[in-house]
């Protein structure tokens, strides 16, 4: 794939015609099912077309589909999106994410999705927010790195700040974002209890077949819970039905029976896979994982060391040094049994004799 040619990442329109009708015949052999990836991105349109935003997690161990599923949840969303013209006017519109397409003689000349604006592969905080607020109304935004994003140990990142604020302030911009992450659990408490109405968990990778299974998972809507997704409860129902089958013997089929089980199933459907019946589509996902994954080797400051961090190392030094000052005989053992802080970071911040050039601007003031 040449990344010199212009349109390199750009999915014309036949081409997306063709992925959607794949996307048909996977469905049309498994007896047309109500409840498939176009069910999904129907009802996040209507959700946004209703003057909310959405919040979308997939889930699922490395390697089982997740980013298979949020970009191909992202390109059924937006298969109407994009120009359209009006052959015998002559006139050009911009058509946002709809549940019909226009009628004739409306024809799409260009797809609405875009990879270097619908997706975040490891962006900084500011390359991201400028992304999202650029995106038109009911547009999906996928944020293909969650545990990079907004993993709860990374909750004073200023990545993490702004994603947070911006889920708070700006749902009247009507977006969806997809989130893929591991571990539900590892993602930011806020998101996790609070923005996320939709879970999508996805298992049953098989290479055979060229597919794999999503189950879909409803936030509990009751008010008056702190848990909405009933975790605790969850694993002990789970752990319940398959009391009698050991681990290492429990198959798919006896998963999904236990899914059904807990209080936030929805429902399960199959997913295909986007190398197979769409390899150029994948292959330019795939690129622009490669071009991106320097980020995460040469990732920002904000990253490594978010605003508190800095302080925090600051004020640590400055009572090294005073306490060195005032009691020469003080040693880092002495030090640590103090602050409880580990003798490995303190001979860190001992070393870096630049941690004091990073105090805070209004330092003093």
């Amino acid at each position: 794939m040449d990344t010199n040619d212009s349109e390199w990442d750009v999915i014309g329109v036949e081409e997306l015609q063709e992925l959607l009708s794949r996307i048909d015949d996977f469905y049309e052999v498994r007896d047309n099912p109500y409840h498939n990836i176009n069910w999904v991105s129907n009802m996040i349109i209507k959700r946004l077309r209703n003057d909310r935003d959405n919040f979308v997690v997939s889930e699922g161990n490395r390697g089982e589909g997740k980013s298979n599923l949020l970009l191909l949840q992202a390109l059924t969303q937006t298969k109407y999106a994009g120009l359209w013209k009006d052959e015998k006017r002559n006139k050009i519109a911009k058509v946002l994410p709809c549940l019909k397409p226009p009628k004739n003689p409306w024809k799409q000349i260009e797809v609405g999705f875009k990879f270097d604006r619908n997706m975040s592969f490891l962006d900084d905080s500011d390359l991201l927010m400028k992304k999202f607020n650029q995106l038109d109304r009911y547009h999906p935004f996928v944020l293909d790195e969650g545990s990079k994003n907004l993993h709860k140990y990374l909750w004073n990142t200023e990545k993490a700040f702004k994603l947070v604020n911006a889920s708070n302030t700006e749902r009247y911009q009507n977006k969806s974002m997809s989130i893929a992450i591991p571990n539900f659990l590892e993602l930011n408490s806020v998101f996790r209890s609070d923005r996320v109405s939709m879970r999508l968990f996805v298992f049953n990778r098989s290479t055979a077949k060229k597919s794999a299974t999503c189950i879909v998972s409803l936030k509990d809507t009751n008010r008056h819970i702190a848990d909405p997704w009933h975790t605790e409860e969850a694993a002990k129902i789970y752990e319940h039905q398959l009391r009698r089958i050991p681990v290492t013997q429990r198959t798919a089929k006896n998963q999904l029976w236990a899914e059904k089980k807990l209080k936030n199933y929805g429902c399960h459907f199959d997913i295909p896979s986007l190398k197979h019946i769409a390899p150029r589509i994948w292959a330019i996902y795939e690129k622009y994982k490669i071009m991106n994954a320097q980020k995460d080797i040469n990732s920002s400051p904000e990253d490594k060391d978010s605003n508190n961090t800095k302080k925090w190392k600051y004020a640590t030094k400055m009572l090294m040094l005073h306490l060195k000052e005032k009691f020469p005989e003080i040693n880092v053992k002495d030090f640590r049994n103090l602050t409880k802080i580990s003798v490995t970071t303190l001979n860190k911040l001992n070393r870096d004799e630049n941690e004091v050039a990073l105090a805070p601007k209004n330092q003093g003031q």
